[in-house]
């Protein structure tokens, strides 16, 4: 069967005017390997990904010979790709570049002299608890009433959980307990247990209940709703809330992970454990829970203000005492120690 589906990719080659190498000769085209590739890759998810980073490299070195590229034709290649727009309408990031070199490597060996550029990994961007629940009244500017409450839904349980969004896209309605608990796999085939705030469970309770025992289902298809829409949405709602300004410098824009930052950084803010913080996120690590605590970096900058207003520096920061009230309408007077 792969031979056959060999031969007719041959076929389309010399059709198209590629000459296909003889096997076992490795001086061939780009084409000729990425065609190769693409019989021999397994079906699924993961292909379409590879083959839509592969896309840009191949179109632009198809008739060229493998053996021939070296790393500066990847660095002109590089230089043109950071001009070209993406259907986002700004070119791709340094991240997506990195990761179009590793795929291109795969069926160009050629390349493995080329170094991706470091990137900066970590996303600064996060928002104060009345900027979250501001996002999530904004969700009334999306179209239908359903896409609506789907949306006020999402974000209030990502915002008070920490879940990311395909975590979040996985919620079911069986697994939710009356207590307002529910596990989660997370990365790493790892299960955690998460609860719900009021304002989450009062969200959640707005949906309407499908065949699909998932909780945020399009009633219309009866398919979990699909992350892109989700993004689509969240781009709606920030324009709609005004929340543009809250991108820090760095980040290409507001994406639904900011309400994972911002879950941490006011669950730190308000004299959360980090162990707790942690635990919440499923992380393995507090390094990479420290990642998220944004609140930390101000604390440090307000000592060195005192500092350098030769005063006492303050053993806590002002932002450290539990709020009079929160976002919950919960009263909280007593100082948390």
């Amino acid at each position: 069967m792969e031979r056959d589906q060999q031969q007719l990719l041959e076929a389309i080659a010399r059709a198209v005017g590629v000459t296909p190498g003889v096997s076992g000769v490795t001086d061939v085209t780009v084409g000729r390997l990425y065609m190769a590739r693409r019989t021999s890759a397994p079906r699924g998810r993961a292909w379409q990904m590879e083959r839509n980073l592969l896309r840009p490299f191949v179109v632009a070195f198809w008739r060229r010979m493998a053996s021939s590229l070296t790393a500066a034709d990847w660095t002109r290649h590089r230089a043109q790709r950071r001009r070209q727009k993406t259907r986002l309408g700004r070119p791709p990031c340094e991240l997506t570049l990195n990761l179009e070199l590793k795929v291109a490597k795969r069926i160009v060996p050629a390349l493995r002299d080329c170094r991706p550029v470091r990137t900066r990994t970590r996303r600064e961007s996060w928002f104060t608890a009345a900027q979250v629940q501001a996002l999530i009244d904004a969700g009334g500017s999306l179209r239908w009433a359903h896409q609506q409450r789907a949306f006020a839904a999402l974000a209030a349980v990502m915002g008070d959980t920490g879940l990311r969004i395909s975590e979040a896209l996985g919620l079911r309605w069986d697994r939710i307990t009356l207590r307002g608990t529910t596990s989660v796999l997370g990365k790493g085939a790892k299960t955690r247990v998460i609860g719900f705030t009021p304002r989450a469970l009062a969200a959640l309770a707005a949906l309407d209940r499908h065949v699909n025992p998932h909780v945020f289902v399009n009633w219309r298809t009866g398919r979990t709703w699909n992350a892109s829409t989700v993004r689509a949405w969240f781009r709606t709602a920030i324009a709609a809330a005004r929340l543009e300004g809250v991108k820090a410098d760095g980040d290409l824009a507001l994406v639904p992970h900011v309400l994972r930052h911002s879950f941490a950084s006011i669950a730190d803010e308000r004299r959360a454990p980090v162990e707790w913080i942690s635990n919440a996120l499923g992380h393995s690590s507090l390094a990479t829970t420290r990642v998220y605590l944004h609140r930390n970096e101000a604390d440090a900058a307000l000592r060195m203000a005192a500092i350098m207003s030769e005063r006492a520096p303050p053993q806590k920061s002002p932002t450290r005492r539990a709020p009079t009230e929160n976002s919950f309408g919960i009263k909280a007077t007593a100082k948390l120690s």
